[in-house]
C-alpha cells in the first residue's frame, strides 16, 4: 500500500487537473461538461477533506499536541470548510453564471494554497510524529472512510451548511466539530 502523503498527493494531483479540465471547458464555453467535471470534481474534493479530517488530522492533532502539527492540523480542517461552503454554493448554480466562473477560480485557488501548505508544511511535520506503522493504518483508513464519503457527498456538504446556519444553536468543543463521522 502506498505511505499516506503518496496518496494524499495522488489525490491533490488529480484535482488539480480537474480544475485545469474545468477552466478549459469554461473557456471553450462547453458548460455542461464543465457542470458534469464539477460534480467529479464535488466529490472527490469531498470525500478527500472530510476523510483527511478524521484519520489524517485528528491524529496528527493528538500526536503534536501543542506543537506546530496541530495548529496546521486545525489550520487544515478550516480551509476543508471553506471549500465545502463554496462547494455547495457552486452546485447550486449554473456553470454559465459569471459568479459560479468567479467562484471556482476561488475555490482553485483557496485548494491550490491548502495543497501547498499542506506537502510543504503539514507533511513535514505529521513525519515528525506519525510512525511508519501509524502512517500505513492512515493510509488504509483514509482510503475506506473516503470510499464511504464518496457515495454520501451531499449529506457531508449539509454538514457544513448546517453549521454555518446554526453556528450558536449548540456549543460544540473544536474535537466534536471535527469529528463529525458518516
Amino acid at each position: 500500500m502506498a505511505s499516506i502523503y503518496d496518496m494524499l498527493k495522488k489525490d491533490h494531483r488529480e484535482v488539480e487537473k480537474l480544475f485545469e479540465k474545468i477552466e478549459d471547458c469554461l473557456d471553450g464555453e462547453e458548460y455542461a461538461e464543465a457542470e458534469h467535471l464539477f460534480d467529479t470534481l464535488k466529490t472527490e474534493l469531498t470525500a478527500h477533506a472530510k476523510a483527511e479530517e478524521q484519520v489524517f488530522y485528528e491524529p496528527l492533532k493528538t500526536a503534536a499536541k501543542e506543537k506546530e502539527g496541530e495548529e496546521l492540523a486545525w489550520e487544515g480542517g478550516e480551509e476543508h470548510h471553506v471549500m465545502s461552503l463554496l462547494l455547495n454554493e457552486l452546485s447550486r448554480m449554473d456553470a454559465e453564471e459569471e459568479e459560479w466562473k468567479a467562484k471556482i477560480k476561488v475555490l482553485s485557488e483557496i485548494v491550490e494554497h491548502h495543497v501547498e501548505e499542506e506537502e510543504d508544511e503539514i507533511f513535514p511535520q505529521a513525519k515528525k510524529w506519525f510512525t511508519k506503522e501509524q502512517e500505513q493504518q492512515i493510509a488504509q483508513d483514509m482510503k475506506e472512510v473516503k470510499d464511504k464519503y464518496k457515495s454520501k457527498v451531499e449529506e457531508a456538504l449539509e454538514e457544513d451548511i448546517e453549521i454555518l446556519m446554526h453556528p450558536m444553536s449548540e456549543k460544540r468543543s473544536h474535537s466534536s466539530t471535527h469529528q463529525r463521522q458518516i
